[in-house]
């Protein structure tokens, strides 16, 4: 049984790590994509929203998928199609063909998501926040990786879509853990009854956990995807330091994650997630007023900013019952709406229209704005609970 659990909890970090390859090689060939197709900042935004909007979906959906299908169906036929999706990606010959397969292609790697989050909040209910933590660490780690895989892509004489065509050794190897593992066919039972959408939404604390997660999830990604072009473009600096950088981000991502899994569980959710979104902001406001000597400390703040989502997860889990994991979809949707609108959208048109600073400065409101909301979440929380 101990045996299995440990193949069940190795699997989900699989996972994990590679939806943190594959979610964030859009980081180092924006720049390539744009130089092959002819687009401004603005179009990127756009073209790379549809893997968003392809994970919204999926989100929003989840907690129905779950209750349908089952974790086992939805892990098998997740691996074939998110093949088939990378495949998409790799063979795609002109800008709209591309939308499309980066819409197959959220889809995908969200069904994926779905299963590791899953796996790890059942298999580990009692140290929940620790444990989600550590598998975000392992999203982390892939973040690390993919800059460097991209870099080596491309030095070996292969265009920018081969990165992700590579990528399908890394579903192989999640099917052959998933032969090896045992899962449990987890669904809805008669004693675990999932409150009604209608009923969810009308809970306040839904729609402030919801916003919470809209808002950091657009700062983490606005920093994965506006990173090297504000590195290569105003800065000037080569894609060896470009790929420095965003490798920076990530190594502090999994390190602050893993932290996170230490302290979280001592210090609270609420005063940890203050506490941290609070110096992300502040590092990211220094490196900007400082200028080119403290840029570094853009990709510093994912020390601050790793462990606000699988934070948020695990509050949302403890806090909802057994109708936690169809709310964390709702706020998955509300965060892949803020990768969408904010980090695509908004950031984008503020790159192209003000300056690509302003972006990042546009981030530093966000964060206010999220500590704002966890603090109004915290005292609500407390005055229920007294």
């Amino acid at each position: 049984m101990l045996k299995n659990k440990k193949k069940i909890i190795i699997l989900a970090f699989t996972i994990m790590f590679m939806n943190g390859v594959v979610n964030n090689i859009r980081g180092q060939v924006g720049p390539y994509i744009m130089d092959d197709f002819g687009l401004n900042y603005s179009r990127l935004g756009f073209l790379l929203s549809f893997i968003s909007i392809g994970s919204m979906l999926v989100f929003f959906g989840s907690g129905k998928l779950i209750e349908k299908f089952g974790l086992i169906k939805i892990l098998f036929y997740g691996v074939i199609y998110n093949s088939l999706a990378l495949g998409a990606v790799y063979a795609s010959v002109n800008y709209y063909t591309l939308l499309a397969s980066f819409f197959f292609l959220g889809t995908g790697i969200t069904l994926l998501n779905i299963v590791a989050v899953n796996l790890t909040s059942i298999s580990y209910s009692e140290k929940r926040g620790k444990m989600i933590n550590l598998l975000h660490l392992f999203y982390g780690a892939g973040g690390i990786i993919a800059p460097y895989f991209v870099t080596s892509v491309l030095k070996l004489g292969f265009s920018w879509n081969y990165s992700f065509l590579f990528s399908i050794i890394l579903l192989i190897i999640i099917f052959f853990e998933f032969n090896a593992a045992s899962l449990p066919d987890i669904e809805s039972s008669g004693k675990k009854i999932m409150k009604t959408t209608s009923e969810l939404l009308k809970d306040k604390k839904v729609i402030l956990f919801s916003l919470i997660v809209f808002f950091q999830v657009g700062v983490e990604f606005s920093i994965v995807t506006w990173l090297a072009p504000f590195l290569r473009d105003a800065q000037s600096r080569t894609d060896l330091t470009v790929s420095f950088y965003l490798s920076l981000f990530f190594i502090c991502f999994t390190a602050g994650r893993f932290l996170a899994s230490i302290i979280v569980e001592k210090i609270g959710y609420y005063n940890f997630l203050i506490f941290t979104g609070a110096a992300a902001a502040s590092l990211i406001s220094i490196a900007l007023i400082g200028g080119y000597n403290f840029t570094i400390l853009i990709p510093i703040s994912g020390l601050f900013l790793a462990g606000q989502v699988p934070t948020l997860q695990a509050a949302i889990l403890d806090s909802f019952e057994s109708s936690g994991i169809k709310v964390v979809g709702f706020a998955q949707t509300a965060g892949m709406i803020g990768l969408t609108v904010l980090s695509n959208w908004v950031v984008g048109f503020i790159n192209d229209f003000i300056a690509i600073e302003a972006g990042f400065v546009f981030l530093v409101i966000i964060l206010g704005a999220a500590i704002l909301i966890t603090y109004y979440l915290k005292m609500i929380t407390q005055n229920v609970e007294a």
